[in-house]
Formats: C-alpha cells, structure tokens, sequence
C-alpha cells in the first residue's frame, strides 16, 4: 500500500487513513469516515465487508455515501455474497474490485478496471502485463 499512497500524493489526491479496529466503536465507523469526508474510492478488506454484511448493516439506508465511486477489496478474494451485499445494501452505481497485491512489482498482480463492467465474484483482469 505504501507505493499506492506515493503515487496517490504524486498524482494530488488527498488521502484518508485510519489507524485503528475498523469495528470500533461499530462495524459502521468507516462508512462514516467515508460519508463525513466524502471518500471517493475506498479502500478495505473482504473481512470488513463479511464483517459488515455479518451483522446486518446496510450503509445505504444510513449514509450518504454520494461521493463513493469505487471500492477496492483485499486481503483475501471478496466472496460472491458480498458482490451481492455491496452492491444491494451499500451503492448499486460504484466499481467493486477484488484486488491482489504487488509491492515488489509497484502494483496489482489482479485488480479492477474501470473501462469493464463488474461480474460477481470475479477478478476484472491484471495489473500488469509483459511487453
């Protein structure tokens, strides 16, 4: 994540980190992060979303989240249930991206592409190519 947060300051955007359980005081905390600060791509764990969808929250319902336009999930491959959740109880017109890192390659070896549509439960393509 390191070179994905240089990369991000290079290109100017601002950057929101949060240090600390994600559940705490509620597994809502970062949706309110979000909605309060106006996250345009967030950036979580499949965990936290199985976490979220565990325990019956449903975002959509209580926050805004009108700036939200892509979230990126890793640490594991993001199950097709949460496909399912994210897009019925979170925002129906976002980017859902189950990604795949790379620190040693300065990138994703999988990630999202925002140029193809999202297929449930799947990898969008690779982050890198040979040349």
């Amino acid at each position: 994540m390191w070179n994905w947060l240089v990369s991000a300051l290079a290109a100017e955007a601002t950057l929101v980190l949060f240090d600390g359980n994600p559940l705490y005081p509620g597994p809502a905390a970062l949706w309110d992060v979000a909605d309060e600060l106006g996250i345009t791509v967030f950036g979580t764990s499949a965990k936290y979303l199985d976490a979220c969808a565990k325990a019956g929250l449903r975002p959509r319902a209580s926050h805004r989240l009108e700036t939200l336009r892509a979230i990126l999930s890793t640490d594991s491959p993001l199950l097709p249930e949460r496909f399912d959740w994210v897009y019925r109880e979170v925002k129906a017109d976002l980017q859902l991206a189950s990604i795949s890192g790379g620190t040693d390659i300065v990138s994703c070896f999988v990630l999202g592409n925002p140029l193809q549509g999202v297929r449930r439960g799947e990898i969008q393509g690779p982050g890198w190519a040979w040349t």
